[in-house]
């Protein structure tokens, strides 16, 4: 009986069948995927938070003068602080849901699959850097209210120049992820295509933030419809599509 028990494991093993360690693995797999998907709603949540508690939203005007500036942050100096941590807790999920997109481009198989998995995850990384430094300079611009107002303002200029302005690292990784999604062409893919299509709109759409240095007021200000809000509401939608995408993308093997 022993050695029947035997020879039907062994041939279990060599017949392709799963095994119960390999069942795990891609149920542990999966699980990641899901969680990690998840965390595109907290991106979008905790960042709108920051922006809200400390009384940007509508952002604060570059055209206020130093005075101006100073009274407005520290009108809002505990709101600014807080913001710099809702920020950072934005920035980890942004860095995990894009960690969990690398996942899923590796499994869409193909020749460039794992070179366009390397690039979205790095330069999705790089393109949250500077986002860093505004967590930073938020809490920092309302640190030691005895500054000058002319210091205070050149704090809060930087914060809103690393918010809005270094947005090429993000169209590089938009379109990896638009030709691995193009490029899934099995049954049944990762991705649909309509998604990376819809990237390459976001990675362009985002562009518009280039234009801060040149204007204090109107539509391509970092106030502004073009430079702001528009890159804010595709950045916002493409977070929300793409976490309800990975967690249906991780129900399947």
């Amino acid at each position: 009986m022993a050695t029947t028990d035997r020879q039907a494991t062994l041939s279990g093993e060599g017949s392709g069948s799963p095994t119960t360690s390999t069942i795990s693995g891609a149920r542990g797999k999966n699980f990641v995927e899901a969680t990690l998907g998840w965390t595109g709603f907290g991106a979008v949540g905790f960042f709108g938070v920051g922006l809200l508690v400390s009384g940007n939203l509508p952002p604060l005007s570059p055209n206020l003068t130093a005075e101006q500036t100073k009274s407005q942050l520290l009108e809002h100096a505990l709101g600014y602080k807080f913001a710099g941590v809702f920020m950072l807790l934005a920035l980890m999920c942004f860095m995990t849901l894009y960690a969990g997109i690398a996942m899923q481009i590796k499994r869409m198989g193909g020749p460039n699959a794992q070179r366009l998995s390397t690039v979205q995850v790095l330069l999705g990384g790089l393109s949250l850097v500077p986002l860093y430094l505004t967590a930073l300079l938020f809490a920092l611009s309302v640190y030691r209210p005895e500054r000058s107002a002319e210091a205070i303002q050149s704090l809060s200029d930087l914060a809103w120049f690393a918010l809005v302005m270094p947005v090429t690292p993000a169209l590089a990784q938009m379109f990896a992820i638009g030709f691995a999604t193009l490029g899934d062409t099995r049954a049944n893919p990762i991705y649909p295509r309509w998604y990376g299509y819809g990237t390459f709109w976001v990675g362009g759409l985002l562009m518009a933030g280039l234009t801060v240095p040149f204007f204090l007021t109107g539509p391509l200000a970092w106030n502004g419809a073009f430079a702001f809000w528009m890159p804010a509401f595709v950045l916002c939608n493409f977070c929300v599509a793409t976490s309800v995408l990975m967690i249906k993308a991780s129900k399947n093997p």
